[in-house]
């Protein structure tokens, strides 16, 4: 999360039923499976799945895929669910 403090003012952002403050205008699927999965290393065999709703102008829902952004904006809601295959 950026600490530019001479940007915008932060959004509370929801991911995976947890509230998260957010400090730039947009997050990659990269930080929002980070947020869901703090501290988890990604593997080959996992894959992760991301929805959100409540966005902005036209794109109040939808899914965000690997190595793309979205714009944030406050009470925004994402779902990520990671499948492991074995």
């Amino acid at each position: 999360m950026s600490q530019d403090v001479h940007g915008p003012p932060p959004v509370t952002i929801i991911v995976n039923t947890r509230s998260h403050r957010w400090r730039d205008k947009e997050i990659s699927f990269e930080e929002v499976v980070q947020l869901a999965y703090p501290g988890q290393p990604q593997t080959d065999q996992d894959t992760y799945t991301v929805r959100y709703s409540r966005g902005h102008d036209g794109h109040g829902s939808g899914s965000l895929t690997a190595a793309h952004s979205v714009k944030v904006k406050n009470g925004m809601v994402f779902d990520v669910v990671r499948t492991s295959r074995s």
